[in-house]
Formats: C-alpha cells, sequence, structure tokens
C-alpha cells in the first residue's frame, strides 16, 4: 500500500469513530498495543536486587531484578493487602512485600507466609508479566495468551556500540511523537539549528508502504537518493541519524531505535538506542566522548522544563542553545500540540504520506478489534530490512 500525491483527507476518511490514540486497558488501542512487546524501562537504570513502581498504558506494575541480574515486571500490590511491591526488596530472585513479608517468585507464586499457617502460600498467585532485555532496554508484554518471538526488532549485524540513552518522560499522547517520527519533512525546519541536522535541508517526497512487521517509510530527494526508515509496530522507529551533539562526528551517523511507550493517554516515554559503528581506539574515544557529554547534560537544565518554558512563550525556540537540542526541539513541538492532539481540524498534504498512511492501518485494525474480529498476525522484522541514509 503506497500513497502519493496532494491528500485531502478528513479525520472520517482516516479514523472514523476510531480513537487513534488511547492504549488505555479494554479499549480496542489497548489491545491492539497488548499484542506486542513494549519497552519499559532502560537496563542500566534498574540495579540488580532492586525495584521500582512503573506505568505503562494507564496501568500500574512493579519491575525488579533478581541478584542473578534478571528483570521481572509483577503487578504493583501485593495480594495480601494492596500494599505497593515496589517498597520491598529482592531476596535472590524473589521479592518480599514490605507489609507482612509474603514472599514470591518469578512465576508470581507466593513462597513464604511469615505469619501465616504452613500451606497458605501455595494458594496464592501475584500476576508476573514476561520480561526481556533487548539492546540496553527492558521489555515486557501485557497481552493474553503466548507473547509473540522476541526481540520485537533485529540488532544491527555489524560491530560497534550499544549505546541505550537516558529516558525521557514527554508530556502528551504517545502517537504524536510515533507520527513525529513518521514526518521526515519536520527536520529541515524544527531542527535547522541543530548542528548537524543542517545536512538534511534538502526536502523529499514522501511515500509509505505497509509491511509483515510495520511500515517502510521512503523519503526521496532531488538528487535521486533514497533514505529508507523503519516502523515496527506498534511504536518503534529505527533510522539512520547525524551524530551525537559533543561527538565531534566521531563513528559518523548512527542508526537509533526509538520506542515511544505509553505511560498513560497524555504521557509517554522515549526509550532511545543507537548503534554507533566504532570499534578499537575509536570506540574508547566515542565512550570517553559520550561520558563527557553526559555529564554536560547532567549539568544543564533538563531539556524537559526549557521545551515547557517554551511552550509557555517564556523565551523563543531560535534562541534555545541547550546540548540536547533536538530532543528539547523535538519535546516543544510534538508536546506543543497538547496532551491528546485535536487531528479533527488537520489539513494533511503529501508531505504526510507516511503519517496517514498508519493512521489508515490503525483505524483499520482497531475496527477490527472492536468488532471482535480477526486483526493481523504481525511477522518478527527481518534483519535483512536496514535503514538507509540515501544522501
Amino acid at each position: 500500500m503506497a500513497l502519493d500525491g496532494e491528500l485531502k483527507t478528513t479525520e472520517d476518511d482516516i479514523t472514523g469513530d476510531v480513537d487513534l490514540a488511547t492504549t488505555m486497558p479494554g479499549t480496542p488501542g489497548g489491545k491492539f498495543m497488548r499484542q506486542f512487546w513494549v519497552a519499559v524501562d532502560r537496563a542500566e537504570d534498574l540495579p540488580a536486587g532492586r525495584a521500582k513502581p512503573i506505568r505503562i498504558m494507564g496501568e500500574d506494575y512493579a519491575l525488579y531484578r533478581g541478584e542473578s541480574g534478571k528483570a521481572q515486571v509483577i503487578a504493583y500490590r501485593c495480594p495480601h493487602r494492596g500494599a505497593q511491591m515496589h517498597l520491598g526488596w529482592v531476596e535472590g530472585e524473589e521479592i518480599r512485600c514490605v507489609y507482612h513479608g509474603w514472599k514470591f517468585d518469578c512465576s508470581g507464586q507466593c513462597t513464604e507466609q511469615p505469619a501465616e499457617e504452613a500451606g497458605f502460600a501455595r494458594k496464592v498467585q501475584i500476576a508476573t508479566y514476561p520480561t526481556e532485555e533487548h539492546m540496553g532496554q527492558i521489555f515486557a508484554y501485557f497481552g493474553e495468551g503466548e507473547p509473540p518471538a522476541f526481540p520485537p526488532f533485529p540488532a544491527p549485524e555489524e560491530d560497534g556500540i550499544i549505546d541505550a540513552w537516558k529516558t525521557e518522560v514527554v508530556p502528551c499522547n504517545y502517537l504524536q511523537a510515533f507520527e513525529n517520527s513518521m514526518d521526515e519533512v519536520h527536520v529541515s525546519f524544527v531542527h535547522r539549528d541543530g548542528g548537524t541536522h543542517a545536512a538534511m535541508h534538502d526536502l523529499p517526497l514522501i511515500s509509505a508502504e505497509e509491511t509483515d512487521w510495520g511500515m517502510l517509510r521512503k523519503g526521496t530527494r532531488s538528487h535521486g537518493g533514497v533514505r529508507h526508515t523503519l516502523h515496527y509496530a506498534p511504536n518503534c522507529t529505527r533510522v539512520i541519524v547525524p551524530p551525537s551533539m559533543g561527538m565531534d562526528g566521531i563513528g559518523g551517523w548512527a542508526e537509533i531505535y526509538f520506542s515511544f511507550t505509553p505511560i498513560d493517554d497524555e504521557n509517554h516515554l522515549w526509550l532511545i538506542t543507537s548503534h554507533v559503528k566504532v570499534t578499537g581506539k575509536e570506540a574508547d574515544e566515542f565512550r570517553e566522548k559520550r561520558a563527557e557529554f553526559w555529564k554536560t547534560i547532567g549539568e544543564s537544565r533538563p531539556a524537559l522544563d526549557v521545551a515547557v518554558d517554551l511552550m509557555a512563550g517564556k523565551g523563543y525556540f531560535q534562541d534555545v542553545q541547550h546540548p540536547d537540542l533536538a530532543i528539547l526541539q523535538d519535546i516543544a513541538v510534538q508536546a506543543g500540540q497538547g496532551r491528546i492532539a485535536d487531528r479533527t481540524n488537520e489539513r494533511l498534504g503529501r508531505s504526510d504520506n507516511a503519517l496517514i498512511l498508519w493512521r489508515k492501518i490503525m483505524a483499520r485494525e482497531l475496527r477490527l478489534i472492536a468488532a471482535g474480529r480477526t486483526s493481523k498476525r504481525w511477522s518478527p522484522a527481518p534483519s535483512d530490512v536496514l535503514p538507509t541514509l540515501g544522501f
């Protein structure tokens, strides 16, 4: 399926009575998203023997890492009297509730109740969710039945560094960010002052096609080069981007995997992993520069805070200087559409071909789910379909 030319669409043409933005439990959008593995946290941010709360698609959970290093998502509250499980402590591969000491293993089976009769524990379970790690991120499956094949997308086969960035919390619906990643034209304007993004000033002609694993987007430029970007269902984009700011071009253009995970309908996470094609001494230089860059980020005002000020009219978008400038710019533009963008008054053109196609795919799937019919069976993403730069 491909789209080209000027497109005059209405909300009814694309979505009709389907709410594309919601992923809340029980909704068609929530059921659609829960068919897939979803990135929930950066692996580096969960030390062994620790637990933390997470909120994904409007529901609360606890995430802990056993002493062996295995991560596990479980229900947010203890089935005894509702205490928060992340307040407890990890013992080996099990977690003990802080309230009355009930302990649960990775399968959810209660294994110990210090103040109860022998035999009661075997009757008690806590909900657990399949949990795996890939490319520096922790993924969980929240749907019914067996999860799909893991990993949800292939890792690069070339040598290099897998660099999992810090996680951003962005105050708007996840679909605004996912659609932005499909919008190659915005780069020439939003990021015109974004350093190496200036190399992308030549506006592309956008086309897109549905695949077994999501959507392939093509940006054809005036010299004939074609940039291929992969959008893995339901919320991940794999694309080649300029060298990171502060890296002085070390490693050249990198592959980036963006996962946009809903916290709820009005907030979402950016979980970003890059593959930088450096080895040996160049890899050591990259790590050193990267550490200096993250130190600079840590000493700077948070990008989100600056973006919020810009959205409120405090300062000028074009005047902002920040080490995390591209992230800051994207937050301001995407969250500036509102917590949940109003798509009913949009005037979409040919530069929107990819996001129009994705909305049509989602609307089709959500209508099938709402009607209780069989929706599409998505296939694992193949390793031989790769993003290209096209310059």
